[in-house]
């Protein structure tokens, strides 16, 4: 009967109420016209089913999401290929301009997209902040969190490096 839960689950109580009074004014009122008694337990009955189906749709949308939920837990899980080897042959570049690093395309070729990535402005500088992590994976909690300098050519170069989990 709404769109809002603890509101639904009252209509749902109102409903049953309204079943068990009209039922008695059926069977109590033997003599005269029983029409309104009638309308009114078939209108609890489809507020009590509307309240059903709505409580339905609200389970079906939870579980939707929990499952999409774990989907991506389970799919960002697999995404993650760092170990602790490649981590160390990352090439570390000058921690302000970043020359002599790794880029930021051979990084990503090599062990796919960030999660997540941003940029910011300092001065001449640009800073690209980039992050990798497990998302609490089955065998514990893995991130790799890279920092690179934009180049005058428009390349990212590394110029700094964390790393938590790997083994």
């Amino acid at each position: 009967m709404s769109w809002v839960p603890i509101i639904n689950n009252v209509a749902a109580v109102f409903g049953g109420i309204g079943i068990v009074f009209g039922l008695i004014a059926i069977f109590r009122n033997r003599k005269n016209k029983k029409i309104i008694s009638i309308i009114a337990v078939i209108l609890s009955i489809a507020s009590v089913a509307i309240v059903l189906i709505t409580q339905s749709m609200y389970s079906s949308a939870i579980n939707e999401i929990s499952d999409s939920m774990d989907r991506a837990a389970s799919s960002q899980e697999a995404e993650f290929t760092w170990t602790k080897e490649g981590y160390d042959a990352l090439v570390v570049g000058d921690t302000i301009t970043g020359v002599g690093g790794a880029t930021f395309d051979d990084i990503v070729a090599q062990f796919g997209e960030p999660g997540s990535s941003n940029e910011s402005q300092s001065g001449d500088y640009t800073t690209k902040y980039a992050s990798w992590d497990n998302g609490f994976g089955s065998d514990g909690y893995k991130s790799v969190d890279l920092s690179f300098t934009k180049q005058e050519d428009g390349t990212f170069l590394l110029n700094s490096k964390s790393q938590s989990g790997l083994e």
